[in-house]
């Protein structure tokens, strides 16, 4: 029977370069099946102790799920968590479950004899999904009881990972409206303000951190990202010379030609030449230019 007594099913040991093609989709899915599972990226928060997030997570779980790749065996955070696991099954018996992902029996015994010497699963071959199943059935053997063999696949296959993304892609969705629709900056300021001098009529003035600025459904100030970003040859630069001959005796303004650089209003520059404000204006630009290539 399962254990309540721990807070994990599973704590899953892994070298960082094995998360995104095999130790994500497997905690994933695994998750799915119904195994509580302690996976750095479910379980640690904002400002946790790492390591006692670590010895917490080691000390609690049912079973330690180890995957020795050749990036693991290289690893000393994945050899603390392991040297971990060991201590417990010298006292408990069958904590440990290997996982082999890309190495050989040679490289194992070479790593840690302890490790070479129990079953494990070995990835070649097999999906994520196919590894989960079994895993599966080893720590949650009550739950895998109860569900037909049918219904399991179909929990691990790519239709549930497709829900989940659809899931996520909702979230997403709804989040949308507080970020630039070209960056992705976050919603600075949002405030009801006046389209007329007469305070008749009023619109939501939307402000983002990248700069990007929208009243009502008109732009006011373009993100840089914007593919209709103006070039720079969309102002024409205008020079004049200051009456204070004692600094800065050049300033140049950018005006705009076009309705996109009219979105989009340069600063003055000055310089104590001519073509020093124009290089100013010009750095300027660039500064804020990302799109324009």
């Amino acid at each position: 029977m399962h254990k309540d007594i721990k807070s994990w099913d599973v704590f899953i040991s892994h070298a960082t370069e094995d998360k995104d093609l095999f130790v994500r989709p497997l905690a994933i899915t695994l998750q799915n099946l119904g195994v509580s599972v302690w996976y750095d990226e479910f379980t640690l928060r904002l400002g946790n102790s790492l390591r006692k997030s670590i010895d917490k997570g080691l000390a609690s779980c049912q079973f330690g799920l180890i995957v020795i790749s050749q990036h693991f065996i290289k690893k000393k955070w994945p050899e603390y968590e392991l040297n971990g696991l060991i201590s417990r099954e010298i006292d408990e018996d069958r904590v440990i479950l290997p996982i082999w992902h890309g190495v050989n029996r040679q490289q194992v015994v070479q790593f840690s004899p302890t490790l070479a010497d129990k079953l494990a699963l070995n990835t070649e071959g097999q999906t994520a999904q196919d590894i989960a199943i079994q895993v599966f059935r080893e720590v949650r053997p009550d739950l895998y009881a109860t569900h037909p063999r049918a219904e399991i696949e179909r929990i691990a296959s790519r239709e549930a990972l497709r829900d989940l993304q659809q899931e996520f892609d909702r979230i997403k969705e709804e989040l949308s409206e507080y970020q630039c629709p070209y960056c992705g900056a976050s919603l600075q300021t949002r405030l009801d303000a006046p389209f007329d001098d007469e305070q008749k009529h009023w619109g939501v003035r939307e402000i983002f951190e990248c700069g990007y600025q929208v009243f009502g459904s008109s732009i006011e100030r373009l993100c840089s990202t914007d593919p209709r970003f103006p070039k720079f040859d969309e102002y024409e630069l205008r020079f004049y010379n200051t009456p204070d001959k004692s600094h800065w005796q050049w300033a140049c303004f950018a005006v705009a030609k076009t309705e996109m650089a009219r979105l989009f209003e340069l600063s003055a520059s000055h310089g104590r030449t001519k073509e020093e404000a124009e290089t100013k204006m010009r750095e300027n630009y660039q500064r804020y230019a990302k799109n324009t290539e």
